[in-house]
C-alpha cells in the first residue's frame, strides 16, 4: 500500500499523520509527505470555499494548474489532519486515485468526502465512517525492550493555550520547584522566551536543557526513554499523548487551572481516569510517579492493534 501524507505547519497533525501511517503499515518517516503551500500549492482559504462552492471540478483545474507534476502521483491513501489541508486532500486524493483519510474533527459539510475520520471525539456523526479512538496516533510507538532509566526527570513545558494563560510567575515557581531535581528541559514553540532563558539562568548544577528547534525526533526518544520521570505542562495535548504512546506514564503539571474547557480536557481526563497519567500541581511534585506502568504499554499495543484493524476494514 502506498500511503500520501498532507500536511500543514503544526507538528502536532503531522504527528498524527505518520503514527497514522506507521500502524497501518511500517513507512519512511520523511517520504511521500507534501506540506501545504511547499510541496502542494493550495489556494487561500476563502477563495478555496468560493470556488469549490461553485464547482469541485474547477478548484480540481486550479490545483492541476497549480501542481503540474501532481500527474506523476499514484497512491492507495491520503491521511490528512488540520482543517486546511481537508479540501485539497480530498482532491489530491481524487487526482491520484486514492482513498483519503482525515485525522480530527473535519467541518459538517466536508465530511462525507472522506472515506474515514479518525477522531477521539465520540459524538461527530453516526451517519459517516468515523473511527472513534481513545488514543490519538502519533509518530511514536510502543518501546520495544524496557531500557533502566540513567537519569530522573525529563520536564517538557509547552505555553500559553488549550485552554491555559500563565503568568510570570508561573513560569518562576516551575524552575524553583525543580531546582535541586535532576532535570532536563525541553521546550515548544509556544514556550515564552523568557521563561525559557531564566531556566536555563537559575539552572541547577545537575539541569540539561534541549532546544525542540535543534532536537530532532531520535534525541527527543531518546530523551523519554533515559529518565525514570516524565513531567508534561497540562496545555501539551501532543506531547502528553505522544509520551503514552511511547508505552510510558505521564505526569501532567497544571501550573494554573484553565481558563476554559475545551476538548483537550476530555482527552486528558479520560486517559487519567485509565491509568496512563496523573494531574498534579506545582506543590505535589512529590507525588510524581515512574513512567513504567504495566498497563500503559498494554493499553498502547491494544489500541494501536483495534485502529489498525478497524482501519484495514474500513479500506
Amino acid at each position: 500500500m502506498k500511503i500520501a501524507i498532507i500536511a500543514d505547519k503544526k507538528s502536532g497533525h503531522l504527528s498524527q499523520c505518520l503514527g497514522l501511517r506507521e500502524i497501518i503499515k511500517e513507512y519512511s518517516k520523511k517520504k511521500d509527505i507534501f506540506v501545504l503551500n511547499k510541496d502542494l500549492i493550495a489556494l487561500p482559504g476563502f477563495l478555496e470555499r468560493s470556488i469549490t462552492l461553485i464547482s469541485e471540478k474547477l478548484y480540481l483545474f486550479f490545483l492541476k494548474l497549480l501542481n503540474p507534476n501532481l500527474v506523476d502521483y499514484q497512491y492507495d491513501l491520503v491521511i490528512c489532519s488540520g482543517s486546511r489541508t481537508a479540501i485539497p486532500s480530498y482532491l489530491f486524493a481524487k487526482l491520484t486515485g486514492a482513498k483519503v483519510i482525515y485525522i480530527g474533527s473535519p467541518k459538517f459539510r466536508i465530511m462525507k468526502k472522506f472515506d474515514g475520520i479518525v477522531s477521539t471525539k465520540t459524538d461527530i456523526s453516526s451517519v459517516y465512517k468515523v473511527i472513534t479512538t481513545d488514543l490519538p496516533p502519533t509518530k511514536f510507538k510502543p518501546y520495544e525492550i524496557q531500557k533502566e532509566p540513567n537519569k530522573q526527570s525529563l520536564v517538557l513545558i509547552g505555553g500559553d493555550g488549550s485552554g491555559y494563560d500563565y503568568g510570570e510567575s508561573d513560569w518562576y515557581r516551575l524552575a524553583f520547584e525543580f531546582q535541586n531535581i535532576n532535570t532536563t528541559f525541553i521546550n515548544s514553540r509556544r514556550t515564552p522566551k523568557f521563561a525559557w532563558q531564566n531556566l536555563k539562568e537559575n539552572s541547577g548544577k545537575n539541569h540539561a536543557h534541549l532546544d525542540v528547534e535543534n532536537t530532532n525526533f531520535k534525541t527527543l526518544e531518546n530523551a523519554l526513554d533515559e529518565h525514570s520521570h516524565i513531567f508534561v505542562t497540562a496545555d501539551s495535548t501532543s506531547m502528553i499523548s505522544e509520551i503514552v504512546t511511547r508505552g510510558y506514564f505521564v505526569n501532567v503539571i497544571e501550573m494554573r487551572g484553565p481558563i476554559s474547557k475545551e476538548h483537550h480536557h476530555e482527552i486528558i481526563d479520560s486517559l487519567q481516569q485509565k491509568g496512563l497519567l496523573r494531574i498534579l500541581r506545582l506543590n505535589q511534585l512529590h507525588l510524581s510517579e515512574n513512567k513504567f506502568q504495566e498497563n500503559v504499554k498494554e493499553f498502547v499495543v491494544t489500541e494501536r492493534d483495534a485502529l489498525k484493524s478497524r482501519i484495514l476494514k474500513l479500506l
